[in-house]
């Protein structure tokens, strides 16, 4: 089964910001050769959002798709903002298998790997 990640920020009126976002997830797709596609998408303030990011989706051979939240904490985005719009997808794109992973600040490891920027950083 072909299988995609999108993966979603906030979204800033920075371009800037939003364009190292983008840099962010191209990297991650030389990382993740497991899936056919890697996307980025925005909850709000820029663009692809996550339906449009689906949209482009459409045209690949994509049976599943993964959608990451790079959210630190379980706020009212990742607790309600997000779901609600994988939910709006699923109906959107009934033909597609879509699924929520867990938002990035709930693994267990981003302490070690924030001691370790730190440490870099602090290292003299």
């Amino acid at each position: 089964m072909s299988k995609a990640l999108v993966v979603m920020a906030h979204g800033s009126r920075a371009a800037a910001a939003n364009d190292e976002f983008r840099s962010q997830v191209e990297q991650l797709a030389r990382r993740c050769s497991e899936f056919v596609a890697v996307a980025p998408c925005f909850l709000e303030l820029a663009s692809p959002s996550l339906n449009e990011a689906i949209q482009q989706l459409a045209h690949q051979p994509v049976q599943r798709v993964f959608v990451y939240p790079m959210f630190f904490n379980g706020g009212k985005h990742v607790s309600r903002d997000i779901p609600a719009q994988v939910r709006e997808a699923r109906e959107r794109y009934p033909e597609l298998k879509i699924e929520l992973l867990e938002y990035l600040g709930s693994t267990p490891d981003l302490a070690d790997l924030m001691a370790r920027h730190v440490g870099e950083q602090t290292a003299s």
